[in-house]
């Protein structure tokens, strides 16, 4: 990062495709030159599918936006939102019996990890790494203990990993636009950061849930470090189909309706209590219970709420009172139709959380991203896309400097 010159960072979604340049100063403090917002094209799930239609947005773009700031880009950071990153947790350990921890050891696990990770994801690209935990004799350290004396060290390590086939599109892609991608940073990532900032020190876990239209994900923290991603092939889109399939509807009134109506309050007592005639615009008009209805929500509501959190076996162990929940909706009528239903889902019910749906929200991922490169983040280190060091070497000059 050059301080006093522009620097680019774009965020990838499948509709949009924003751009922001911005300037540092000596501090990393940035200040914003321009930004840009556009409909995207050639980008699937997060992934690029069509270079050709991908390209000639960003070229169009960066055209403009290099005219009316007299600067030409070499190099870009990516705000990536492909849903298909892999997550893994790896601890690493050191006998010293007795003597002082030196680099040289926390160096050997480190390199340890990195021979175990690359020899067994040979399909995968190391895109971000965590510090998570340091124990020394069984003590939890907020920081590595180089220079204490202890019998047993561990160093735990989060690492978040992208297909190598999806990076190379991602480099072609720049590549024919004539631009570097210096760093990837995930989307998940980045908004996370507001709400750990509220916490950053409290022994919290923060557990951010997005329920999409098609797909959800959870992301979790702790102590400032990225502890887990997952992504789940549904979403909201399931409850709809559910009504759909069980009521005989079409689509049109099924949107209706959560337009509408609030299923929470829906009085299930009352058996004569059924849907307007209204919803039976382009089908047979059938005697359809509030009950039967808000059953149906329900049970859809539960199964995903089982599904990304409160049977998921792969953070079972993250599960605590201790615990903040944000759950924010693709949606803007389903938030405001189902979000106490999904509360109610909840164990930790008085530990959950709504975000809100702003129209603003499509640029504060690169507003985040931009505040990371610029003041970087106690406990992540970003590999760089195009270097000669080694993993460890760059990995090292975070670390230790």
């Amino acid at each position: 990062m050059k301080k006093n010159k522009p620097y680019l960072i774009i965020e990838l979604n499948d509709d949009s495709i924003t751009f922001l340049v911005v300037q540092y100063n000596s501090e990393g403090d940035f200040t914003v030159l321009d930004k840009l917002t556009d409909n995207s094209e050639g980008i699937k799930e997060g992934r690029v599918v069509d270079i050709e239609s991908s390209s000639n947005v960003i070229k169009k773009n960066l055209d403009v936006i290099e005219k009316k700031i007299k600067y030409i880009f070499k190099k870009v950071t990516i705000v990536n939102n492909q849903n298909n990153f892999k997550c893994i947790n790896v601890s690493g350990y050191k006998r010293t019996n007795g003597s002082q921890i030196l680099t040289e050891d926390i160096s050997r696990i480190l390199n340890n990890i990195k021979k175990l990770i690359v020899d067994s994801e040979t399909n995968y690209s190391l895109v971000h790494l965590f510090n998570s935990e340091f124990t020394l004799d069984n003590e939890n350290l907020k920081k590595m203990p180089i220079g204490l004396y202890g019998e047993l060290y561990n160093h735990h390590v989060t690492l978040h990993l992208m297909p190598k086939i999806d990076l190379k599109n991602l480099k072609l892609l720049f590549e024919k636009c004539h631009i570097d991608i210096e760093k990837i940073i995930m989307k998940s990532f980045v908004k996370g950061l507001a709400n750990i900032k509220k916490y950053k020190n409290e022994n919290k876990i923060i557990t951010l849930i997005n329920i999409g239209k098609k797909i959800s994900n959870i992301s979790i923290f702790k102590n400032s470090s990225f502890l887990y991603a997952e992504n789940f092939s549904f979403g909201t889109d399931i409850i709809i189909k559910d009504i759909l399939k069980l009521c005989s509807l079409d689509i049109d009134s099924v949107k209706q309706m959560f337009n509408e109506l609030v299923f929470v309050n829906l009085i299930e007592n009352l058996q004569d209590n059924y849907l307007d005639k209204k919803y039976f615009v382009n089908v047979p008009f059938r005697k359809i219970s509030y009950s039967h209805l808000k059953n149906i929500v329900s049970a859809r509501i539960d199964e995903i709420v089982e599904l990304v959190y409160e049977k998921n076996i792969n953070i079972k162990n993250l599960h605590n009172k201790n615990e903040i929940i944000y759950i924010s909706f693709e949606d803007e009528k389903i938030k405001k139709n189902l979000e106490e239903m999904f509360k109610k889902s909840f164990v930790f019910k008085e530990s959950v959380s709504f975000c809100n749906i702003s129209d603003n929200t499509h640029l504060s991922p690169c507003y985040l991203a931009a505040e990371l490169i610029g003041k970087g983040w106690e406990k992540e280190a970003i590999p760089i896309a195009y270097t000669k060091k080694t993993l460890i070497s760059r990995l090292f000059s975070t670390f230790f400097n």
